[in-house]
């Protein structure tokens, strides 16, 4: 069975560990810039800018995460009202195909309702690609991304 909750400060290591295996599948060229202590002000603060959920498999003999999800609120001017911005989805290699990214992302879209719902995918990733896609996500070919990095 798979318990999704809220993540906790005690997570904030696991939760790194699985940013930091995330950024290495995705092939980053650095490693998260998010920290111990951004994340406690972030997440866990008296104004949380993120909001990270985790699930964990019932009576699994080591108790560790199996995976998480991050999103933040966004705001759309052209729709005129708040949305969501999913910005990390991860399950360890050892849980895959159990179902718990479905798990973590049916907790966003429920806790969401009615709000539009974004995320970027990395283009040659296939799997999340239609597993996005297989839960209702469309791809908006229309648009691409462009930024600007922070300075350093």
């Amino acid at each position: 069975m798979i318990l999704i909750r809220d993540a906790r400060p005690s997570d904030g290591p696991a939760i790194m560990a699985m940013l930091a295996e995330l950024a290495a599948f995705e092939g980053a060229n650095h490693a998260p810039r998010l920290n111990g202590v951004t994340l406690a002000r972030d997440v866990f603060g008296p104004a949380p800018r993120l909001n990270i959920a985790v699930a964990e498999i019932a009576n699994h003999p080591r108790a560790q995460l199996a995976g998480f999800i991050s999103w933040f609120e966004n705001y759309s001017s052209w729709e005129g009202r708040v949305g969501v911005h999913i910005g990390d989805l991860w399950v360890c290699p050892e849980f895959r195909g159990q179902g718990v990214a479905a798990e973590l992302l049916r907790q966003v879209l429920s806790r969401n309702r009615g709000r539009r719902i974004d995320v970027f995918v990395i283009r040659d990733n296939a799997g999340a690609r239609g597993f996005y896609e297989h839960l209702g996500f469309r791809e908006k070919r229309e648009w691409c991304l462009y930024r600007i990095e922070a300075e350093e």
